[in-house]
């Protein structure tokens, strides 16, 4: 807030009678307990907001009941005049807060609220010297009535715009003077009063363009995340008290870590200013974006109509986003999926809007349409959260168990490992598929680590049962997320799970899956060193799918690869999978790799990758996942026959 035009030469008072225009009726009706009486105003708009709030708002001077700053003001203005007491006042239509007291609390407080409001009514000082009993202060008779104040002088205080936010005012028990110089030295303070102000104001704007900053800039991750859920739920309250609807969006920029790699952090983030500034312009709806987290963004808009309209809006909102963008003689494209929901439809928090915006987007359909919040979202997310909640007390109460499927050698039959598959067989929620349980508890850490430490308990004593019955001891594997082996505690758990039950790290395979996105090539590849150097073997998992890249297989310890079972499952057609595979398996071996082909089902496909060379096959056609007494009578039948035990430096996981 800028010093107001003309305010240090405002015009001095003229000596004279005071002014005794009373409060209209309405606001003299809540002005003493702050309520708006019925048919107040309604609240702000929601579009252009800092243009439409009021000044007290935009200047944040409402924000601190008493500072210490504004107390000097008051304690210096009753030591100039000697008045017992002296306060600060700000108001508009329907409120008032005292920003400084000094001294006496003289009168009623409704009176002192009708003096100072009439006071921001004048133009000069306003000052009652004899406030005797029966003197009439207001056009309103109700108040003429006995008081304890008898003197009072005040003077409106202004923005910097020249409306009237409060009035800085004097008091006193008994009837006195205030002369021509006295009412030029109230003027002057009122002055340094709204100097005060303007330093609220600049620190405001400053805060404000900080936060727009923030809001734009990925490196800061805290701080645009809680910009984004406080402006969020500030505009989720205003359009509920106004009766408008609001639809909230989560904006994900689906190529963004693609594009930073290829141009760098410094012009990717002035790439998304540009896309963010493109995307306000574009829509005169659109009332805020902000940054949630590296590639997501959370925004709102207005609308009319029911939710449909929203998601009309919305999809025009991401159809835009994805609009060619130029900057620095570059042209680029973001690839942008949306999900929605729509407030008070849908919920009346911010914090529950975004969440539940969030998993719309996570519920896409296939076309990636912006998906539109439902009931059957929200169920599958009270599954999900039951999922999440149950699953480290299934873990120890035995809910959670492992069957293992065995790997054979293509050359001869041979039972070469076995690999570990979690099982959920729930009390309350039925049986539970790994394709719906894994994947929402990887990126937790407490129930992902419950997780891999029981599959490798579960393996430790399945060695240990086999060495006890036979000599025959096939590798046994278990899925572990990149997440968790770049854990330091990860490896002190295998450690401890060995010793336990005194088994080599030689009979496990740790299969970390090609899913996993690795940008630390070389922390990974220490990490997995780690547990090379205790005889355990690293294989490759699913590969064929997903980020697959050479890397993988020339920068880390792997000895595995694992043809993804999509990709096995359409060798039949001796189309592009067959050529894929065929490649894969080239690749490898041109690394010394040995290969698993996944989910075989049927003649074809094992006669196709035999064919190819791979050396090892998993599926159905050959055995599905069975109990650990099954495994155990498996590994019995191979004990005869000592020709078909599987090789210690080739054996897959």
């Amino acid at each position: 807030m800028t010093k107001r035009k003309n305010a240090g030469t405002r015009d001095r008072p003229e000596s004279g009678a005071p002014t005794t225009a009373g409060l209209d009726g309405e606001a003299r009706e809540h002005a003493g307990d702050g309520r708006p009486a019925s048919g107040a105003s309604d609240p702000p708009e929601l579009k252009s907001l800092d243009a439409r709030v009021g000044e007290l708002l935009r200047s944040e001077l409402w924000d601190d009941a008493q500072e210490e700053r504004y107390d000097r003001f008051t304690r210096l203005a009753a030591r100039i005049f000697d008045a017992p007491a002296a306060l600060i006042l700000l108001f508009d239509a329907h409120r008032h807060l005292f920003k400084s007291r000094f001294g006496f609390q003289l009168g009623r407080e409704s009176q002192e609220l009708e003096l100072c409001r009439q006071a921001g009514a004048q133009g000069t000082p306003f000052v009652i010297e004899d406030l005797a009993p029966g003197v009439d202060s207001s056009a309103d008779t109700a108040v003429s009535q006995p008081r304890n104040i008898r003197f009072f002088a005040g003077q409106a205080l202004c923005a910097d715009n020249g409306e009237v936010v409060g009035c800085v005012a004097l008091m006193d028990f008994k009837a006195r003077g205030f002369d021509v110089n006295a009412r030029h030295t109230l003027v002057e303070l009122a002055l340094l009063v709204e100097e005060e102000f303007n330093l609220n104001a600049a620190m405001a704007s400053t805060r404000a363009g900080m936060a727009e900053l923030l809001d734009r800039d990925a490196a800061l991750p805290s701080a645009t995340h809680i910009i984004a859920y406080e402006k969020i739920e500030l505009l989720v309250e205003q359009a509920g008290n106004a009766g408008r609807k609001l639809g909230i969006f989560y904006l994900s920029l689906d190529n963004l870590y693609d594009m930073s790699l290829a141009y760098g952090p410094g012009r990717i983030q002035a790439m998304i200013n540009r896309w963010m500034d493109g995307l306000r312009n574009h829509s005169e709806n659109l009332i805020y974006i902000g940054r949630l987290s590296e590639r997501g963004f959370v925004g709102a808009f207005e609308f009319e109509g029911d939710v449909r309209a929203g998601r009309r809006l919305c999809e025009q909102l991401r159809t835009h986003a994805q609009q060619e963008v130029e900057h620095e003689e570059l042209r680029f494209s973001f690839e942008a999926s949306a999900g929605l929901c729509v407030s008070p439809d849908h919920g009346d928090s911010g914090v529950a809007l975004i969440g539940r915006a969030q998993l719309a987007h996570e519920n896409q359909s296939w076309n990636n349409e912006t998906s539109l919040f439902n009931a059957a979202i929200a169920k599958r997310f009270r599954r999900r959260s039951a999922l999440r909640t149950r699953f480290e007390a299934a873990v120890e109460d035995g809910s959670v168990y492992f069957h293992g499927q065995p790997i054979f050698a293509n050359e001869d039959g041979a039972l070469v490992g076995i690999e570990l598959l979690a099982r959920w067989q729930d009390p309350e929620l039925g049986e539970v598929s790994p394709n719906e349980f894994v994947p929402v508890i990887d990126p937790e850490k407490g129930p992902r680590r419950a997780l891999v430490a029981a599959a490798l308990d579960t393996a430790c004593r399945c060695v240990a049962a086999w060495q006890a019955r036979s000599q025959f001891v096939p590798y046994i594997t278990i899925n572990v997320s990149g997440a968790e082996l770049f854990r330091q505690d990860f490896h002190e758990l295998v450690e401890d799970r060995l010793a336990h039950h005194g088994v080599s790290a030689e009979h496990l395979v740790f299969e970390l899956t090609e899913r996993s996105v690795i940008r630390d090539f070389e922390l990974m590849a220490r990490s997995l060193r780690r547990l090379t150097d205790t005889g355990a073997r690293i294989a490759l998992d699913d590969f064929g799918s997903g980020y697959s890249s050479i890397a993988y297989l020339t920068r880390l310890p792997i000895s595995i690869v694992k043809l993804d079972k999509r990709v096995v499952q359409q060798i039949d057609a001796q189309g592009p999978a067959e050529e894929l595979a065929q490649g894969i398996v080239a690749l490898a071996h041109g690394q010394q790799l040995v290969i698993v082909a996944e989910g075989v089902e049927t003649q074809a496909q094992w006669e196709t990758v035999r064919a190819m060379g791979c050396e090892y096959t998993q599926g159905f056609l050959l055995g599905r996942p069975q109990s650990e007494d099954a495994l155990l009578a498996l590994i019995a039948e191979q004990r005869s026959n000592t020709t078909k035990q599987a090789d210690p430096e080739t054996a897959p996981g």
